[in-house]
């Protein structure tokens, strides 16, 4: 038994490793998505194994993995400069009123939709009064994406070529900022490679700041949100929060990026099988 663990361990530690070993491979983010798996399970092997080097090398990878992961699920103070809504509506929702009603409730300025399909983009016209400045990606009678906000366009809105972002411009401040929606297919296996390049093509072309709320189909930790981070300037507000579950598992796949981070919420179902995240961001230094 004791060998059997010290193997496990050891597997595990070399997916730590190869989860840090940047861009050689897509497969890589789908391997990175298990590091708070992994790094438990090299914790265990820590105390199972008798060699020296072996007991360094699971603690060394158990630390790297927990450290990374955990400053994804720290609390950071609210923004206030931008409180934006997020949501995965599913394309089958029956329960927009009620969705809408918590939207209102939660006072935000800015809101995100994924899945807005056929069957439910009457979201957008129960949003109308409140939020009159819209856009509309339609990728497919289901896989929709949209964008609403209190303030005026500054400029015109852009939608990706392939399902992974509708962008449009506001102005804060006298600044512009770009606020996108996105929603990302799952990473490999899945046939998603096009997806990710066309919303980095899109994002690395936006001049000013930029806002994001989304499903992105993947772990805040890993290579597809670190590209993303890099590409427009922008830090991941937390705490995350698991936002759906896979079969029985909470995965934290839902969240909100700007400048300077800021804080999140999680929302109820309200009819998906996405929870709606709330965040606070801060856009500037003061």
């Amino acid at each position: 038994m004791r060998s059997l663990f010290v193997g496990l361990a050891f597997v595990s530690g070399l997916f730590v490793v190869v989860g840090f070993s940047g861009p050689i491979h897509r497969s890589i983010d789908t391997i990175s998505m298990g590091l708070p798996v992994f790094g438990l399970v090299c914790i265990i092997g820590i105390f199972a194994a008798k060699q020296v080097w072996l007991r360094l090398f699971f603690a060394t990878t158990a630390i790297a993995a927990c450290l990374t992961v955990a400053s994804f699920f720290l609390p950071q103070n609210p923004g206030g400069d931008l409180r934006l809504y997020s949501k995965n509506l599913w394309y089958a929702n029956s329960q927009l009123p009620a969705l809408v009603a918590d939207i209102e409730a939660a006072q935000v300025e800015v809101v995100m939709l994924q899945e807005v399909s056929d069957r439910n983009k009457v979201v957008l016209e129960l949003l109308q009064k409140s939020f009159p400045f819209q856009h509309l990606c339609r990728f497919s009678g289901w896989s929709g994406i949209a964008l609403a906000s209190r303030y005026p366009f500054d400029g015109e809105p852009e939608c990706s070529n392939w399902r992974a972002v509708a962008v449009a411009p506001i102005r804060l401040e006298g600044r512009r900022v770009w606020l996108v929606s996105a929603h990302i297919p799952w990473p490999w296996p899945y046939d998603s490679i096009n997806n990710e390049t066309e919303a980095e093509r899109v994002l690395a072309g936006l001049e000013g700041m930029v806002v994001i709320g989304g499903d992105f189909n993947i772990m805040p930790w890993t290579g597809r949100v670190r590209r993303i981070a890099s590409i427009t300037n922008t830090k991941i507000a937390g705490p995350v929060r698991p936002t759906l579950k896979f079969r029985n598992l909470p995965l934290p796949i839902d969240f909100a990026m700007g400048p300077k981070g800021g804080s999140l919420e999680v929302r109820p179902l309200l009819g998906s099988d996405h929870a709606g995240i709330v965040a606070n961001l801060k856009l500037w230094s003061p």
